[in-house]
């Protein structure tokens, strides 16, 4: 038997949350193309803001996954176990380890050491509840209005949309008694074993090659305001000047870097599971060319 997550304003919210981030984001943008029209704006300021945008990124992901799983949380019943599903995972429990089951409502005193990302509406992550020790939380309503699953060493906070009724479901199916074994068990999306998150070789190629880029943006809208209109941006074989352009010209030097580490990330990612030495090149070289445009910029700008 499948069970509903309770109503709540988990969604709504987390959409709100997606909105705020999305329209603070557009406002920054916004500004930065102003700044491209009117150059003489230029500063740090505008770094910063870019800076901001950039890490606007994952802030929606992790929200617009969480939203999803607020939005797809369900729980399924049978004589086995218990299987709760969310956007992408899954958790197993055996109806054998389910010891009991208790009322939120009639548990005293706080949760602490709450941790995991929530909202009012959505509750995931893991504490501790005193009286019972550890616990996870897979709701969407707050610990009151949960049914806590009592099993070894970790209860787990649920919040079918009918409480009574899944009570009396599960005392039933454990007068049954399973026809099958199961096995505690936590599923994830494939994605989210993918080898590349605890891979150190593949952060550190990947991070320093964007922290030079970034770097580099940041030192070109710090320098911005005190170089003249007009620089020397090209020499031929004889160190002579043989084009001069404008200073924002300047910034076409980590556009590139930019279109080059994106280009070679994905190239990398495409790769990553056949070979991942190759990814590795791909990665180092984008790093690599980093240095490059900073070593150009400071010929000009020095």
């Amino acid at each position: 038997m499948n069970w509903r997550s309770r109503g709540s304003v988990g969604v709504p919210l987390g959409l709100l949350f997606m909105g705020l981030v999305l329209a603070a984001a557009g406002g920054l943008l916004d500004r930065l193309i102003t700044q491209h029209i009117r150059p003489q704006e230029i500063g740090f300021l505008s770094f910063l803001m870019g800076v901001v945008i950039l890490l606007s990124l994952p802030v929606l992901v992790i929200l617009a996954y969480h939203t999803l799983s607020c939005l797809t949380l369900r729980y399924r019943l049978d004589r086995n176990g218990l299987a709760i599903r969310w956007a992408g995972g899954k958790q197993v429990i055996p109806i054998r380890d389910i010891q009991r089951i208790l009322p939120g409502r009639h548990l005293g005193g706080p949760i602490v050491r709450r941790q995991g990302v929530r909202w009012p509406g959505h509750e995931r992550g893991e504490g501790a509840v005193p009286g019972i020790g550890r616990a996870r939380f897979l709701a969407t309503r707050p610990l009151k209005d949960e049914l806590l699953l009592v099993t070894p060493g970790q209860a787990i906070g649920i919040s079918p949309h009918d409480p009574e009724g899944f009570l009396a479901a599960f005392e039933a199916r454990k007068a049954l008694g399973p026809n099958r074994l199961l096995d505690p068990e936590v599923y994830h999306a494939s994605w989210f074993n993918w080898p590349l998150w605890t891979d150190r070789t593949a952060w550190v190629l990947l991070g320093a090659a964007l922290i030079i880029n970034l770097c580099l943006f940041g030192y070109l809208c710090i320098r911005y305001p005190g170089l003249d209109l007009q620089l020397p941006l090209h020499f031929n074989s004889l160190g002579q000047v043989d084009r001069i352009g404008t200073k924002t010209e300047l910034f076409a030097l980590p556009i590139i870097g930019v279109i080059i580490l994106g280009t070679n990330s994905l190239l990398g990612l495409l790769l990553y599971r056949r070979e991942q030495a190759g990814a590795y090149l791909l990665w180092g070289a984008a790093a690599g060319a980093q240095a490059l445009f900073w070593l150009a910029t400071l010929s000009i700008v020095s």
